[in-house]
């Protein structure tokens, strides 16, 4: 009787590290090995050895799948990382040279010239960067000259909810961006999952299926402390051609105000 070692047994449900991130983002796009398979002229017998490490990707088809699939810079790392290959997207830190530089120029350029609060967000909406505009807006919002740097914080929470008078009708605008936002960062998914939690969408399937005609967009109504109402919308931006994942999660927030009432009062409260 030959006794094999178990050691020595390679299983389907042994994956390499690159078989691991193929599988996820294959997954991630919804394809099936067989459609990832036809996307890259390739087989799904090919794709199976990939994912269960009976085969190592050549150069020329990790080109390929990066180029042909429409991955993020993020997604486009973790493959080369995990396939022994030089990393032509090795992730930075926020204290990196570039990274600073990057975050000076969309500063100087974007925010100290829009007339109205301006944000840059990280992808898990802490506040790297803002305008003197929305330092004072924010403040007046607030009551403190102290902002909570987490502007995911900020909108959650109990003060700022008590100030939309409009939030049933704008609270799916919030969902679903939060939603979009929690596929990608696991700060945002678990404070969605605590928003939640909390019952405070639960009153969306409802509003979804009642609602006759959904409006092109929908302006936060903000009641303001001193008594009034401003209503305003945002504008958001990335910085185009980025290769850098962290940089890709950058968010450029320009607040602007959707009437001329609005705006007169945006303009006071950022003046302080």
């Amino acid at each position: 009787m030959i006794t094999i070692p178990l050691e020595g047994i390679v299983t389907i449900s042994q994956k390499s590290p690159f078989g691991h991130v193929l599988s996820s983002v294959r997954t991630a796009l919804g394809l099936s090995q067989i459609a990832l398979a036809h996307q890259l002229e390739s087989t799904q017998r090919h794709i199976s050895f990939l994912e269960t490490g009976r085969s190592r990707p050549s150069l020329q088809f990790l080109s390929r799948i990066c180029t042909q699939l429409n991955l993020s810079a993020d997604q486009r790392s973790n493959l080369f990382a995990a396939s022994g290959y030089a990393n032509p997207y090795h992730p930075r830190r926020f204290e990196d040279a570039d990274v600073g530089a990057t975050l000076d120029m969309i500063e100087r350029r974007v925010l100290a010239n829009w007339p109205f609060p301006a944000l840059v967000l990280d992808a898990s909406w802490n506040i790297l960067r803002m305008n003197g505009s929305a330092e004072v807006f924010l403040a007046g919002l607030s009551g403190s000259e102290d902002n909570n740097p987490s502007f995911l914080r900020q909108i959650l929470s109990p003060d700022f909810m008590a100030m939309i008078a409009n939030w049933e009708d704008v609270s799916p605008v919030i969902y679903f961006r939060l939603q979009s936002a929690a596929a990608h960062d696991d700060v945002i998914a678990e404070a969605f999952s605590e928003a939640k939690a909390k019952g405070l969408f639960d009153h969306i399937p409802k509003l979804m299926i009642e609602q006759d005609r959904a409006p092109v967009y929908v302006p936060i109504r903000i009641r303001l402390p001193g008594g009034g109402t401003l209503n305003m919308t945002s504008l958001i931006g990335h910085v185009a051609s980025v290769q850098d994942a962290l940089v890709a999660g950058f968010e450029v927030e320009l607040m602007i105000p959707t009437d001329d009432t609005s705006e007169a009062t945006m303009r006071a409260l950022s003046k302080g």
